[in-house]
């Protein structure tokens, strides 16, 4: 039980960051619970964020929640408006007031309250332009780009920096495993993840072979920051292709099968010959 509540102090203060956001969420819902008379309003802004608050801090339900993951589970904190609430209560006392010069007060406070709360985001040194519209990689891109067919989803393994962004931009290849098996809390496991990233330095071209045959990959992708120890050759895989710092390669096994149904796009017969 002890752990359990310091966990979820531990949420809030890591929630709360350093600034009085809570405080100021708090203030917000006694203030409306004080003032606000419409029954629907006080509804959707009251009770039902004092329920959500009293769900969130409940032995059991912490219990349930730490059972499952207890690394998301202070995402139950993103459900509060904190954002209408504060915003709401700032009108409400906006109205309170007749005179223009005591709103326009109330106002310029409430900005300078937000604004201590947080601090500006460009400023911040992980916050940098965009490279392209989907705010991924560009590699991420070239490679979906060059392992789509037009006739046919192939399944490609792919390194594991690439999986987190994947799938944001295309959904027209398959993969044996997604970003989930990066995170070691989920318990995810996979022989051909382990062929692929089990070595940090070097790849054994039959292992990964091996195993991308048995999750049916059509390609494999390696990086070229990795040593390749034997060749995807002698494994009967051919080079499609290499792509900002990564080889694409393709199994013959299924060129030849792909080939026969017509499902090969021209540039990729012209490749495997």
């Amino acid at each position: 039980m002890r752990e359990m509540i310091e966990t979820v102090f531990e949420d809030i203060t890591a929630y709360n960051n350093k600034s009085f956001l809570i405080l100021l969420f708090l203030a917000a819902v006694l203030f409306l619970w004080k003032t606000e008379k419409d029954k629907r309003i006080r509804t959707a802004l009251v009770y039902v964020v004092v329920v959500i608050l009293a769900v969130f801090i409940c032995p059991l339900y912490v219990w349930i929640g730490m059972k499952i993951d207890a690394e998301i589970y202070y995402r139950v904190l993103w459900s509060f408006p904190i954002g209408v609430l504060v915003c709401g209560s700032v009108v409400k006392l906006m109205i309170h007031f007749r005179s223009v010069a005591a709103k326009g007060l109330v106002l310029l406070l409430a900005v300078l309250v937000i604004c201590i709360n947080g601090d500006l985001v460009y400023t911040k040194t992980l916050h940098f332009r965009a490279s392209n519209a989907y705010h991924i990689p560009p590699q991420v891109m070239d490679i979906a780009d060059a392992l789509k067919l037009d006739n046919y989803k192939p399944i490609a393994v792919l390194p594991a920096e690439l999986l987190p962004f994947f799938r944001q931009y295309s959904a027209d290849i398959f993969t044996p495993y997604g970003r989930n098996i990066l995170e070691p809390q989920w318990g995810f496991s996979n022989a051909l993840y382990d062929a692929m990233e089990g070595d940090a330095v070097v790849y054994n071209a039959a292992e990964v072979a091996r195993c991308a045959r048995e999750e049916h990959c059509i390609y494999v992708v390696l990086s070229c920051a990795k040593r390749i120890e034997g060749s995807m050759e002698e494994q009967n895989y051919f080079l499609l292709n290499f792509v900002q710092g990564y080889y694409i390669y393709m199994d013959y096994n299924y060129y030849e099968v792909l080939k026969e149904q017509n499902l090969l796009d021209a540039d990729v017969i012209a490749i495997g010959g």
